[in-house]
């Protein structure tokens, strides 16, 4: 057994010395790292607008990640200015491509209220699956976002998440979407 200790300083943030822990543990019982984690999921979340949304988004991915908030956000709008990311019945998949990033990163949100996002059926949005990738992940970006997409969409799923009582149960119920196959 191995023993490891990390300090937090100036030269690591909170998440940053998460992630290493995470990756230690992960490395030490084979076990794949999670691109989801369950500080990423948020329930009950009331962002009035679809930029309210990615800005929630960005904010868990970016805080998962050890990310600049910024520059998540600012990638997270421009995929959104190439067309909505609202998939429809009530789901929207905001998602970029990211540059200093080795491993997706995902976030799940559960909205108090639906908001509107352009979808492609009209029908606001109230369950919002942020995904992130590496720049050289394009085929598995592609792949993730179906495999998203096609779960989200099952509409067994999609109420099961909205009667979901807490955000752990959320998160056991969506990880296993991201994680089945997000290796670059």
């Amino acid at each position: 057994m191995h023993r490891f200790s990390v300090a937090t300083g100036p030269a690591f943030t909170a998440p940053q010395v998460a992630d290493v822990m995470a990756q230690i543990t992960s490395e030490g019982t084979s076990a794949p790292i999670s691109a989801l984690s369950p500080s990423a999921v948020g329930l009950g979340l009331a962002p009035l607008t679809k930029d309210g949304v990615l800005k929630e988004v960005a904010l868990r991915i970016a805080a998962t990640g050890a990310l600049d908030l910024g520059a998540v956000l600012d990638d997270l709008r421009a995929r959104e200015a190439l067309g909505s990311t609202g998939v429809g019945a009530g789901i929207a998949i905001p998602h970029a491509r990211f540059h200093t990033i080795s491993r997706p990163i995902g976030a799940f949100l559960r909205l108090a209220r639906p908001v509107e996002f352009e979808a492609i059926d009209g029908a606001p949005v109230d369950l919002v699956f942020g995904l992130l990738t590496p720049m050289h992940c394009g085929n598995a970006h592609l792949q993730a976002l179906a495999r998203i997409s096609r779960a989200l969409r099952d509409p067994a799923l999609a109420a099961t998440l909205r009667a979901a009582p807490d955000a752990l149960t959320l998160h056991s119920l969506v990880a296993p979407i991201l994680d089945d196959g997000t290796a670059c």
